[in-house]
């Protein structure tokens, strides 16, 4: 019986940023942190503690050096490592803006860059991590920074305005750092799930060409061990009393027959696993129920008693199926019921249970990859149900989840002329 849940991809999605982008990022800052200085103190002759802020602009400038001869440009920063970066950036912002003006510098929203650079490549803990050192910044320079540049007397500002400042400044950071982080976060998990779903893909298939292999390599054994059989025989007829030999000849004979019994059975599994045959779906479900022959209780399948259509038994259609099934055995109490209904408009498979049913609270999340123990039940993720409903709906199905009046009900249906069988003859 196959397992519903295949093994999370470890590094797949795995949150970093690679060395060139973080370079480029940094020299762009650099740039125009640099072009800034020169049109305000030189174009504009406001005085600044010029020292400093150059002092600032070389740490960021060596910084970079380092990183472009320690690392390959393709190298990524991961973990502790990416998170120290983008502090670094953080805190030489903190200090260029501390030296002019720090909140009531313009240019203090630049520090929403480090901060939403982590929540789009970075973890979430990392995120926070930033958040939290970006927020003690801004009240270093609230309470500490040096006046802004300014021909003559600076203008003060009035307290409140300041405390109105920081609070959007850190009301802002915190709350664009938590939105990137959310879409990030669920656009990573999706590609995980979605990778893991073409990886199941591609398993069944390659089993299925294994099976076509097989049956070729049985069907080409067949004429050489057909030609051994018969020479055995003749051999067995002619040495069968012989002292020296007739012993060997029948053990020839014996072993030539046993081949040719292995090929057949070989032929007649790789036929019924060739790819994409059209079956009835009452067979399909009969194919998938044996596969749980000795599971904790019993799976039956429940066909019309008319001939129920015929489908395309593709690799995403079977999985599909029996990740549910799977399933549903998991926490049914007595049996698990597969059925198969049609009518002039519509094919439905039904997977049934009597077990306790989904929970109301993860019902309208089903299908959705990565739930959490807090939403899956018994500590699950969710992603054999995604992986199951996205497979079933690449055949054109659509997958309801409900529940009965005792137990866990699944609906996959397609609508007769776009069934399973119709979707793969019209693309084949």
């Amino acid at each position: 019986m196959q397992s519903a849940s295949p093994p999370l991809p470890a590094a797949l999605g795995q949150p970093g940023v690679r060395v060139r982008t973080l370079v480029l990022i940094r020299w762009m800052a650099i740039a125009g942190q640099s072009l800034t200085f020169i049109i305000i103190g030189l174009g504009l002759g406001f005085p600044f503690p010029y020292f400093g802020i150059g002092c600032a602009l070389l740490a960021s400038v060596i910084l970079n050096l380092g990183l472009l001869y320690l690392y390959p440009r393709a190298a990524r920063l991961v973990g502790a490592e990416a998170l120290l970066h983008l502090a670094f950036d953080l805190v030489q912002l903190g200090v260029l803006l501390s030296l002019t003006g720090g909140i009531n510098n313009p240019f203090v929203v630049l520090m929403i860059v480090p901060v939403t650079v982590s929540a789009t490549l970075l973890s979430k803990r990392a995120t926070i991590a930033l958040m939290a050192i970006a927020v003690a910044i801004l009240i270093a320079e609230w309470l500490w920074a040096e006046p802004l540049p300014w021909k003559g007397t600076p203008p003060s500002m009035p307290v409140l305005y300041e405390v109105a400042t920081f609070a959007a400044l850190a009301f802002s950071i915190c709350f664009i750092a938590a939105y990137v982080l959310q879409v990030s976060l669920e656009a990573r998990r999706w590609q995980q799930a979605l990778v893991t779903t073409q990886a199941v893909l591609e398993r069944e298939t390659k089993m299925s060409a294994l099976g076509a292999l097989a049956a070729a390599a049985a069907h080409e054994l067949g004429g050489p061990l057909g030609t051994i059989t018969l020479i055995a025989k003749d051999l067995k007829s002619e040495l069968a009393n012989d002292e020296d030999f007739g012993g060997d000849v029948e053990l020839l004979a014996r072993e030539a027959e046993r081949c040719r019994a292995i090929l057949r059975g070989i032929a007649r599994r790789s036929e019924a696993d060739a790819p994409f045959p059209a079956v009835r779906a009452d067979t399909l479900l009969h194919e998938i129920a044996q596969s749980f022959e000795g599971a904790r209780v019993p799976v039956h399948v429940a066909a019309p008693a008319e001939r129920p259509p015929q489908v395309m038994r593709t690799p995403e259609l079977k999985h599909g199926i029996l990740n549910l099934a799977d399933n549903a055995v998991r926490y049914a109490s007595s049996e698990v019921v597969l059925a198969v209904t049609s009518d002039t408009d519509r094919l439905a498979i039904h997977i049934e249970d009597d077990g306790p049913g989904f929970p109301s609270d993860l019902l309208p999340h089903l299908g959705e990859p990565y739930l959490g123990p807090s939403r899956s039940r018994a500590g699950g993720t969710g992603l054999g149900v995604f992986i199951a409903t996205t497979l079933l709906e690449r055949t054109g199905a659509r997958v309801r989840f409900r529940n009965g009046s005792q137990g866990a009900r699944v609906e996959i249906s397609w609508p007769q002329r776009d069934g399973p069988a119709d979707k793969e003859e019209e693309g084949g």
